[in-house]
């Protein structure tokens, strides 16, 4: 049976919807809109010929800062689309890892990893048809993560060696990795990235994960990691300047190899959509399809995609 990509793997579903539940306040309308721009995300086209034929897209969740979720369905035309998601009242996310869509047999469910203050959490937003607004449970993983300014999550099923770790780029200046499972545990790191301002990952292998980075100049490099330890990252330079401005970039699968790139500019309230070749170093091949408004306002930033795919392959 395939290995579900939920980022709170074991200790999601049941177990998690029954724990330490967050009372939600009345929200209207209904964010039906959130569950079909996760679900669609398994439709997203996979293969060189399918992405000749249909536009590639992706869905974006946010939260501001008085614990408000919205977002956006991006649509890579010229200029991009960026439809408005519906807002209903969540709670305070400092950062997240993606959020995976479960199109559950009993309720439909998002499930990602969020930083609260200082601690890590397991997180789950379930609807229903009945309710309003949605459900909302968190399960604290971890405390002592206040020196964290973003994580990411990879999870890797295709293959006969599944992986799911979880990334966070500390203010020391190290990327620290981390196994995900009933327990959070550490599995190496690596200095030098103190200048790093915006992550994101691009790609999840067998053997690898790639982040694609910006750093406070305006730089662009992709971090492979390999999945063994002690870790040991491969950095390359993919742009000396031009990513200055983006306070977050948010990936997604585009055709067989290539990746869609939003990039929010919180300044300006706008993103910019790029489609990104299979990361090759200085050779990438990167097209700008333009910007939009960017309105809703969100501190943390997320891709929403389902849990059974796209797997990521930028690189």
């Amino acid at each position: 049976m395939k290995r579900m990509r939920r980022a709170a793997l074991a200790i999601a579903g049941v177990g998690l919807l029954a724990a330490a539940a967050v009372p939600a306040t009345a929200a209207t309308p209904k964010p039906d809109n959130y569950r079909a721009t996760g679900k669609s995300a398994g439709k997203l086209p996979t293969t060189k010929a399918q992405a000749a034929t249909a536009a590639c897209g992706m869905g974006v969740g946010a939260v501001n800062a008085v614990g408000t979720a919205g977002g956006y369905d991006i649509t890579a035309t010229r200029p991009p689309s960026v439809l408005p998601l519906e807002t209903f009242k969540l709670f305070n996310v400092r950062a997240s890892t993606t959020w995976y869509f479960t199109d559950g047999a009993q309720q439909d469910y998002y499930s990602s990893l969020i930083l609260q203050g200082s601690n890590l959490y397991g997180s789950i937003v379930s609807y229903n048809d009945v309710a309003p607004d949605p459900d909302l449970a968190t399960v604290k993983l971890g405390t002592g993560w206040t020196s964290f300014r973003a994580i990411a999550s990879s999870n890797y099923v295709l293959g006969a060696a599944p992986h799911s770790f979880l990334y966070g780029l500390h203010s020391n200046g190290s990327l620290y990795r981390y196994t995900v499972g009933e327990t959070v545990r550490a599995f190496g790191s690596a200095p030098g990235f103190g200048t790093v301002k915006a992550m994101t990952l691009i790609a999840e292998t067998a053997s690898y994960d790639t982040l694609l980075v910006s750093l406070t100049g305006g730089s662009l490099y992709t971090v492979r990691v390999p999945v063994t330890n002690p870790m040991k990252p491969i950095v390359k330079k993919v742009r000396s300047t031009g990513f200055a401005a983006y306070e977050s970039l948010i990936a997604q699968r585009c055709g067989a190899a290539s990746t869609l790139l939003s990039a929010f500019d919180n300044d300006t309230k706008t993103v910019t959509v790029y489609a990104v070749s299979r990361a090759t170093g200085e050779s990438t091949v990167i097209n700008n399809y333009g910007s939009a408004p960017a309105t809703f306002g969100g501190t943390a930033s997320f891709l929403l995609t389902g849990d059974a795919g796209p797997q990521l392959v930028g690189e």
